[in-house]
């Protein structure tokens, strides 16, 4: 199979990461999910008692060393370390970091799936494929709220949080490529938004 390099973005708990990982399996792609990579420096930031908006001479520490294992670590997708990841992912500098890093995933030679805020517009412009999965607010709540079984109220308000932090950030903010795929999971099983992806790549 000729390499293929496949960018997934849209918002937070849209889906994205689950129909990113069927499709990297379904074509036997490597994957990575970059916006774990932020969410692994927030971690390493509490973790460290580090002040979220005044970390940037601890970047090169905060990058350093970063494994497959680190970026599985489910701790990283709670809501609290979402919440700062959201806050250090608006610093160029640290985006600077962490840009080598994923594109030199992103040009593996068998290609590669990659998702997160910026995939389809920073890291892999150039990608064969591009989708924007989105979903509303409530729904994305909703399904948040299903698997962590927290407060309902104090997800939806992360997540319009994070939303606001996303689209607003000067340095590469959430947006649709004029050239991605606009797939609206918000009431799409699991299987049916992976079908209609799959359709798109195999047309």
């Amino acid at each position: 199979m000729k390499k293929l390099l496949i960018a997934i973005d849209g918002p937070s708990a849209s889906g994205k990461g689950t129909l990113a990982k069927k499709i990297a399996a379904h074509f036997e792609l490597p994957y990575l999910n970059t916006g774990a990579l932020y969410r692994l420096v927030a971690l390493r930031v509490l973790e460290r008692k580090i002040d979220q908006n005044n970390f940037e001479k601890f970047i090169p520490e905060l990058v350093a060393n970063i494994s497959e294992n680190d970026l599985e670590n489910e701790i990283l997708f709670g809501e609290d370390v979402g919440s700062v990841a959201s806050i250090v992912a608006k610093n160029p500098k640290l985006r600077a970091a962490l840009f080598d890093f994923q594109r030199d995933f992103a040009h593996s030679k068998k290609g590669a799936v990659l998702d997160g805020r910026d995939t389809t517009t920073v890291i892999a412009p150039d990608a064969d494929f591009k989708f924007f999965v989105t979903a509303d607010v409530e729904i994305r709540a909703q399904r948040r709220f299903k698997q962590l079984q927290t407060n309902y109220e104090e997800i939806l308000a992360q997540l319009k949080k994070r939303d606001e932090n996303d689209l607003n950030r000067q340095d590469a903010p959430l947006k649709i490529a004029p050239d991605a795929h606009l797939i609206d999971n918000g009431n799409l099983s699991i299987f049916d938004g992976f079908q209609k992806i799959l359709s798109i790549i195999k047309s």
